[in-house]
């Protein structure tokens, strides 16, 4: 499994849990409720170690999308109320080191979520939908060494 496979069906159960349909991979439908996984980069690496081991980076956004109104209601509170409960999940998931499964030789150090609120990342006032970005980062050792880490 590929470090984008894991990383897409570790999110997979969540989405499924919280709006009943499919985590969408570097494709972002403009339907309600509707959540994408779009990556930024992969393999970044940030450090490097005298054995050959890296530390490096896998960098992606989560993309949500839920109603929009220009009316003087409470819908865009709720939803923005909605992804930052999500926000809430990933920075429990990294407290408590429940990851994906990454390949044998990748350890994951942390999953954080890289901001404290989403961004209101487009707004489609036509359709009534607003779209809601949540930048994420796992930082993971790479281990090219024969006694992996050891």
């Amino acid at each position: 499994m590929t470090i984008h496979e894991a990383v897409k069906a570790y999110f997979e159960p969540k989405v499924e849990e919280l709006v009943g349909d499919i985590l969408s991979f570097n494709f972002s439908p403009e339907s309600r409720d509707s959540f994408a996984l779009v990556t930024n980069y992969s393999g970044k690496i940030i450090s490097e170690y005298v054995n050959g081991d890296k530390k490096k980076a896998y960098g992606f956004a989560i993309v949500i999308v839920k109603n929009y109104s220009t009316d003087g209601d409470d819908l865009n509170l709720q939803c923005m109320n909605f992804v930052q409960s999500f926000m809430e999940w990933l920075e429990t998931q990294n407290r408590q080191k429940r990851y994906p499964v990454f390949p044998d030789n990748c350890k994951i150090e942390k999953m954080e979520v890289l901001q404290n609120m989403p961004n209101l990342a487009g707004v489609n006032t036509e359709s009534g939908l607003a779209r809601y970005m949540v930048q994420c980062q796992i930082t993971y050792k790479e281990i090219e060494s024969d006694l992996l880490g050891l």
